[in-house]
């Protein structure tokens, strides 16, 4: 690992987007959307969320052109280095200066008719000294026996949910008591990796099936306790966007349509339109949303965000062909996402958006800083406090390399 120090600065104004400038305001809901772009023509009506289902949605959404303000109030986002992992992308966070990566290695390169192997190993690498050492008692006996686990914690962090993957179809799933060490076993089949904790001590599993759509599972953390939660939705044969939080659960139909289900009840309400992707926000505040539109003026993906009752917070975060990998910071201060855009000029690569000042800034000089900008190959990865994001992207010496970007927030 090459660390790389002293400080990059760079001031998140929308000035600094290349072709591209976005200002996104956070203001209340029912203000217009004002999006700063000088080469752009395309303008739609503003979109008020969807109360009684798709075709309910008969609001637009306003896209105002307007200067470029000289100065913008809020915080200054610096860059203070990057740490540069080669052959490697990260599988999970074990404190702000630890990481667990999975290293690939080629070992034989494919021909024509046989593809190329690979090896894969797990380690622990310190980013401050870039040491590297094995995985050693809980960390290395979670994954023995299987390809895969993923570790979701309560809010609280007194439990976690844990589906260790044998496969890529079947999980063993368990809850930990981290006050008591204790593991309980939750039965039942899992072919999904899609869930979330409703509350402190329940969580809601999204179980899949070979047949059809599958379970929701509401499992009680104390006991292991598992209920099955009725869904009446004619329109979603099978779960693809699933998320829990606050006491809601939040997911997609076959229509592509955002709806929202209140446990105790059975019909979902219907929030957002051509939603592609949707990300909520650790302290469910805000909904990100990917859009996807096919036909008009504009084809092509928007990055918008709503509030948790489906009111556009009028704010445009980005736009291009496709949007990828969105993902919230833990403190919900920050949102990451990759754009791309194969006419130029438009947005490409990785960006941050700063809730606190309302402020996007391109990060590809950070991990990418020569023609042709790659685009991440894995899911962006923020550090437990939010000040590192790991951007992992092809590199034609070393298979894979990740930049780990600090930031510091004034």
């Amino acid at each position: 690992m090459n660390h790389h120090t002293g400080k990059y600065g760079f001031k998140l104004l929308a000035a600094a987007l290349l072709s591209i400038t976005v200002s996104a305001c956070q203001s209340q809901p029912g203000d217009r959307l004002t999006v700063v772009d000088p080469g752009d023509t395309h303008r739609t009506g503003q979109q008020q969320p969807v109360r009684d289902g798709a075709d309910g949605a008969d609001g637009k959404r306003q896209l105002t052109v307007v200067r470029m303000p000289t100065e913008q109030a809020g915080r200054q986002v610096d860059v203070a280095g990057t740490h540069k992992i080669e052959s490697a992308r990260i599988q999970s966070w074990l404190s702000e200066d630890e990481v667990q990566i999975e290293t690939i290695r080629l070992v034989k390169a494919g021909t024509e008719t046989e593809e190329p192997q690979y090896e894969y190993t797990t380690s622990i690498m310190n980013l401050l000294n870039g040491q590297i050492r094995e995985p050693t008692g809980e960390e290395g006996q979670q994954m023995d026996g299987y390809m895969f686990v993923k570790e979701t914690k309560s809010p609280d962090g007194e439990y976690s949910f844990i589906q260790k993957w044998k496969d890529k179809y079947t999980a063993d799933n368990y809850v930990k008591d981290h006050r008591t060490g204790e593991m309980t076993q939750i039965l039942g089949d899992n072919y999904l990796e899609l869930g979330g904790w409703l509350n402190a001590d329940t969580f809601v599993l999204a179980a899949g099936s070979m047949n059809g759509r599958g379970e929701i599972r509401k499992i009680s953390a104390a006991d292991g306790k598992v209920t099955t939660l009725p869904l009446e939705d004619p329109d979603v044969d099978v779960f693809t966007q699933f998320g829990v939080s606050h006491g809601r659960i939040y997911y997609t139909d076959n229509h592509q349509v955002l709806k929202v289900l209140d446990p105790g009840q059975t019909k979902p309400v219907s929030l957002i339109r051509d939603v592609w992707n949707f990300q909520l926000s650790p302290n469910s505040q805000y909904i990100s949303v990917s859009t996807v539109t096919q036909s008009g003026a504009f084809q092509g993906s928007e990055l918008l965000i709503y509030d948790s009752a489906g009111t556009l917070q009028g704010t445009l975060i980005g736009k291009g062909d496709l949007i990828s990998y969105v993902t919230w910071s833990p403190d919900s201060d920050k949102l990451a996402f990759d754009v791309y855009t194969e006419k130029q000029p438009g947005m490409n690569g990785v960006y941050l958006f700063d809730t606190q000042s309302g402020q996007v800034s391109p990060l590809a000089p950070y991990y990418a800083p020569t023609e042709p900008l790659p685009h991440p190959t894995f899911p962006l990865s923020w550090s437990p406090s939010g000040h590192r994001l790991g951007i992992t992207v092809d590199d034609s010496n070393s298979q894979l390399v990740t930049q780990v970007i600090d930031f510091i927030f004034n």
